[in-house]
């Protein structure tokens, strides 16, 4: 697939994102999400909603889910694209509870890029296995 410069270099911020962030998701949030970004979770649920900010998005959804595991939430890129200002992104997920289950989740993110920095975006997932570690694992 050719890409316009513009693509090419958004694809390439993403990807090395991803890659530094292997053993731990949490890297690629803090290496190109703006403090500002308008994040959508797509779905049902008490954290299926647009949130406004990093501070937001981590204190209300992600802080809930992170706090259940006993190691970092690894991560396999399966596909990256781009198309104009955005970048799509597949992922899977593993991680160990800290009642020792497994928990693994997959994703679909598409992510709209300005100056080096994801804006805003929307992100698919498998909220079941979101809300059952949530209800399972205490804290």
């Amino acid at each position: 697939m050719s890409y316009t410069p513009q693509e090419a270099e958004n694809l390439r911020i993403v990807t090395d994102a991803l890659t530094q962030a292997a053993g731990d998701f949490t890297k690629f949030f803090d290496a190109i999400f703006a403090p500002d970004v308008e994040w959508t979770i797509a779905g049902h649920g008490p954290v299926a909603r647009t949130y406004h900010g990093m501070k937001d998005l981590f204190d209300n959804a992600e802080a809930a889910l992170f706090a259940r595991f006993s190691e970092p939430l690894a991560i396999t890129t399966r596909g990256v694209w781009a198309d104009g200002d955005e970048v799509f992104a597949r992922i899977d997920s593993r991680s160990r509870a800290l009642d020792g289950e497994p928990y693994r989740n997959g994703y679909m993110y598409i992510m709209t890029l300005q100056d080096g920095k994801v804006v805003s975006g929307i992100e698919w997932l498998d909220l079941n296995a979101y809300y059952e570690i949530v209800g399972r694992v205490a804290v």
